[in-house]
């Protein structure tokens, strides 16, 4: 029988961890070992984890790859899973993941990813976010949010962390996990095994239910902390990048230049008002166009907010990323 590790990184994360470890202790295909990978937590989330007979490891890196690398140091499956501790998996997420990689094996098929959808009861908040990743403006042409929306079966270029399984031993040919990303880990170690000529397959079926960020402060982190492990993979592979991942960082530096340009002439007025009046237009008629979609009306005055400081965010973690130099993996 086929034995399967599932890791799942952890920091702080007692809230959601309970409900997490109880989907896995309903699959229909039981893990042969859970692994938690902490960073050394100071809130319930180890007691929580010694409750389900967690296997429990601490790594030291403060990234998410350094949780992966100490982990897979004592993993004993011949399948590594990985999930995330804010996530719920359906009852079958495990047994498609393994099945479908069993059955595709000849097709050189190393690596089985699912969607991560809506949390159950999600927050308004909540709810938001998926609406923000649903629009060209929020990211929606990357290939994490089409694994949020994309409901067919596929071979893919990525494959998010939170719903994933590898098989060990090709799995060990693209190691360690490079910590020296903030984010981006699972991207880079999916390249590594594309370009070694291995393959990453999409099921629309193996679902788990991923929590969005629950208030502004979190979503601002995350816009920031994912622009920088953007600009981290540039910089370690010199793909990644594309145009689009750059304009709100041009487009409000742009702005700057134009409000300090005020200062020679008032006659920059009309051309910065203009401007910023045709972004804010844009990001109104989008916020319209989601809020009926979604049936949520209050996302009229909640989005354009959202996609303002998203954009901030982002802007200012790709700025952060390409001046601070990367730490030694």
């Amino acid at each position: 029988m086929t034995t399967v590790s599932l890791i799942i990184p952890t920091y702080n994360n007692a809230p959601t961890l309970r409900a997490c470890l109880d989907s896995i202790k309903k699959q229909t295909l039981a893990p042969t070992e859970i692994i938690i990978a902490d960073g050394h937590s100071i809130d319930d989330t180890i007691k929580i984890a010694k409750e389900f007979d967690c296997k429990i490891v601490y790594e030291e890196g403060g990234t998410r790859a350094a949780a992966c690398n100490v982990a897979l140091e004592i993993a004993e499956g011949e399948i590594i899973a990985f999930t995330d501790s804010d996530v719920i998996a359906k009852e079958d997420w495990l047994e498609i993941l393994v099945s479908t990689l069993e059955e595709m094996k000849e097709e050189n098929v190393v690596c089985i990813t699912g969607p991560n959808i809506e949390y159950p009861n999600e927050s308004l908040f909540g709810k938001a976010v998926t609406a923000i990743y649903n629009t060209f403006l929020g990211g929606g042409w990357s290939e994490q949010a089409r694994s949020i929306f994309n409901k067919e079966g596929r071979f893919v270029e990525s494959a998010a962390g939170c719903n994933v399984v590898y098989r060990k031993e090709v799995l060990k040919e693209a190691l360690p996990f490079n910590e020296a990303l903030l984010t981006a880990e699972d991207t880079d170690i999916n390249f590594k095994l594309l370009k070694k000529g291995f393959k990453l397959y999409f099921t629309p079926d193996a679902i788990v239910y991923h929590q969005r960020p629950q208030n502004h402060r979190s979503f601002r982190s995350k816009s920031r902390k994912y622009a920088i492990g953007k600009i981290q993979f540039f910089k370690e592979h010199k793909t990644g990048l594309e145009l689009w991942h750059l304009l709100p960082t041009f487009y409000f530096i742009t702005g700057i230049f134009l409000v300090f340009a005020l200062f020679a002439s008032l006659w920059i007025w009309p051309a910065l008002v203009t401007y910023f009046g045709l972004y804010l237009v844009t990001i109104k008629l989008t916020s319209l166009i989601q809020a009926y979609r979604f049936k949520q009306w209050k996302f009229i005055f909640l989005l354009p907010i959202m996609f303002i400081e998203g954009h901030i965010s982002w802007s200012i973690g790709i700025l952060q990323a390409i001046f601070q130099p990367m730490k030694e993996e």
